[in-house]
């Protein structure tokens, strides 16, 4: 094969409400951001210098149905964290701005939070757990190890074996 691709370079969401699903991502999650054109169409990106955007919205059509979760497509769409109190931050923040949280995972490799956009769309944000912590405790680093909302809330400290930065 003569190429090979280098990263998944940005995600566009088509979206019912603009401004909603605007403020949701600049408010909620912290995106820049970094343009807009003529097509209505909004650009987010927390390094332009390495990813000239990383998130687009565009405005979806007059009455199109909501994503449901049994149709076919994308299942979710993923931001990596940098540390695990970054993780504590967000699940506040969700918590504070009425976010839906699906569930919150340990997984081997990294720990999850699930949750909602405005429209309906499944998104993650998660931190790695380094190859040394988590070979200690699980036999699959891609599989699902139970829920963190107690780490996360701060009432337990991370489980060993699955300590991330």
């Amino acid at each position: 094969m003569a190429f090979k691709v280098r990263r998944v370079g940005h995600i566009v969401l088509r979206v019912k409400d603009m401004e909603r699903s605007k403020r949701f991502f600049k408010e909620v999650l912290g995106f820049p951001e970094v343009a807009h054109n003529e097509r209505g169409m909004v650009f987010f990106s927390t390094d332009v210098k390495d990813n000239h955007h990383m998130l687009a919205l565009m405005p979806g059509k007059e009455g199109a149905n909501m994503p449901t979760s049994d149709q076919i497509g994308m299942e979710h769409v993923s931001f990596e964290l940098g540390s695990f109190a970054e993780m504590q931050d967000a699940y506040r923040t969700f918590q504070e701005n009425g976010v839906k949280i699906c569930g919150t995972v340990f997984h081997g490799i990294s720990k999850s939070i699930y949750f909602h956009d405005p429209d309906g769309n499944m998104l993650e944000v998660y931190c790695n757990v380094p190859e040394d912590e988590y070979r200690k405790s699980v036999p699959n680093p891609y599989s699902r190890y139970g829920s963190i909302e107690a780490e996360l809330e701060g009432k337990v400290a991370q489980m060993e074996g699955s300590v991330a930065p």
